[in-house]
């Protein structure tokens, strides 16, 4: 495994305790289900501190010795940040045409224009920040072992 795969893993692993955890502490769990938010709360803490240690080792280890990407590397990164890129897009255009909707349409429909407040748009760029970094790094990860 090469060291920017790995990095890719320990990203997407930090990436996902972030919006794990953002979503418990902003929305809470869900009533529908038993309340296992102690141990699902534990075992991404774990996980969070585990990939944030591996990359900051990654990182010092890397610094000793630098290694040059490749072509194949920079190809790989580059489709990933293709794929990143078109998700953080289409998440802020969803955004502005719900936000354009509720000033035209919200006046209207008093329901509409609640769902719509600056609070929720923050959460909704907030996590499609955290998904498009996700699915660039799946990407990645993806590319990284189909090649090998």
């Amino acid at each position: 495994m090469s060291r920017s795969e790995i990095l890719s893993w320990t990203s997407l692993a930090t990436s996902t305790s972030v919006v794990v955890f953002y979503i418990l502490i902003v929305f809470g769990w869900p009533d529908a289900i038993p309340d296992y938010s102690a141990r699902f709360t534990k075992v991404f803490f774990n996980v969070f501190w585990v990939a944030v240690a591996i990359e900051i080792f990654v990182e010092i280890s890397e610094g000793r010795r630098k290694v040059k990407k490749d072509e194949r590397d920079l190809m790989i990164e580059g489709k990933g940040l293709r794929v990143g890129y078109n998700i953080l897009v289409i998440g802020v255009m969803i955004a502005l045409i719900h936000l354009f909707l509720s000033g035209t349409i919200g006046q209207a429909i008093e329901s509409y224009s609640n769902l719509v407040n600056t609070k929720n748009v923050f959460h909704f760029l907030f996590l499609t920040l955290f998904i498009a970094s996700a699915f660039k790094r799946i990407t990645m990860i993806y590319n990284y072992r189909k090649d090998s």
